[in-house]
């Protein structure tokens, strides 16, 4: 029994011997497949396999070089030719007229126009306006034909025609007179009206019979007079031939008087008549007068007493005779102020209306009785 016994404890140890080699294999085993599987997926292709993957990828290489060297070389050729013939320069001109050539900028043809009035407008005090058309033409020029921006600006200033800013006075929407600013065209105006507005009145109103405006308005240079010329010319007036229709108890002497002209320039006027001519009513004449270019209307206000007449009252009474008279109550006239509005034209009278009556003293009504029986 012990022998048996022996022998079992040593077939254990065997097969514990025969496991752990196994299992020591077996870990082995994995572990090369586990360091196969880590290495590159080249290094586990083939030799030729790998060898034609690096053939390809250099050839890829080899046409990414090509292609960068082309590209490279357009660009040169491209500024090459943009150094040879690309335009360099803008030709300005002023109308049809060639200026100058300008460096090439990034300043627009109407930008320069601006810059133009700008400057003229700076030496002259007023705004400017360029007549001409200032368009930009890319050239291409030689250098040393390009000019600066600004000595073209400079240039341009010289050769361009302009009008001026002015305050112009229009009569019914007619320009009669321009003038440099605005207080200038004014003051005209305020001249004139002042001619007609007496001193020591009461003006309620005044100005011109016409739509006289001031305007702004670009005009050539040499059509800005002073104060003096338009005040000369506005006051002046114009020759005009006007109708006359004779009415009752005219002469030529009272025609020629009623409009200021005389005898001669009447008979000038109407080569069909002479001093002994009958004059008809309903006739008509051509008179030759000077029509201003302004009216200056006015209304003046007049205040005077005036007597607010007294009212009679008359009371019958049956039991006189018919013609009994006889005043119970002394009547008396009361006063009133009365405003009156005068209105004138030039200085002449055209028109009076009665604007407020106030009674400043009571009238007291007097009254009679009269005899009825």
């Amino acid at each position: 029994m012990s022998r048996r016994k022996g022998t079992n404890s040593s077939d254990r140890l065997g097969r514990q011997k025969d496991e752990k080699a196994t299992l020591s294999s077996s870990r082995r085993t994995r572990k090369q497949q586990q360091t196969a599987s880590s290495l590159p997926q080249e290094t586990q292709m083939p030799l030729e396999k790998r060898r034609q993957m690096r053939a390809a990828k250099q050839k890829r290489k080899k046409q990414q070089m090509k292609i960068a060297f082309v590209v490279a070389a357009v660009c040169v050729v491209f500024l090459l030719l943009t150094a040879l013939f690309g335009k360099n320069g803008q030709q300005i001109y002023v109308g049809d007229t060639a200026a100058v050539v300008m460096k090439k900028s990034s300043v627009t043809a109407e930008d320069f126009t601006k810059s133009v009035e700008a400057q003229l407008a700076g030496k002259l005090g007023t705004a400017v306006q360029v007549n001409e058309t200032i368009r930009f033409e890319p050239v291409r020029a030689n250098k040393k034909d390009l000019v600066t921006t600004e000595y073209a600006l400079s240039r341009v200033c010289e050769l361009v025609t302009y009008q001026v800013q002015a305050a112009v006075i229009t009569v019914d929407g007619a320009q009669v007179q321009a003038l440099a600013t605005q207080a200038e065209a004014q003051s005209v105006l305020d001249s004139i009206i002042s001619e007609y507005v007496p001193e020591g009145t009461e003006i309620a109103e005044k100005g011109f019979v016409e739509n006289v405006e001031v305007v702004q308005q670009f005009v050539d240079s040499s059509e800005i007079v002073s104060t003096e010329e338009a005040y000369a010319t506005l006051t002046a007036g114009t020759p005009a031939t006007q109708t006359y229709t004779v009415i009752s108890g005219d002469t030529l002497s009272k025609i020629a008087d009623k409009n200021k002209v005389t005898v001669e320039e009447i008979l000038e006027a109407n080569p069909t008549i002479t001093l002994a001519t009958t004059l008809n009513i309903g006739d008509k004449l051509n008179l030759n007068v000077t029509v201003p270019y302004l009216s200056v209307k006015t209304a003046e206000n007049v205040v005077y007493t005036e007597v607010q007449e007294k009212e009679v009252e008359y009371r019958e009474d049956a039991s006189k005779p018919s013609g009994y008279r006889k005043v119970v109550q002394q009547g008396k006239d009361g006063q009133k102020e009365v405003t009156s509005q005068i209105i004138r034209v030039n200085g002449f009278e055209t028109e009076q209306k009665v604007i407020s009556e106030k009674t400043t003293v009571e009238p007291v009504t007097e009254i009679i009785v009269v005899g009825t029986n």
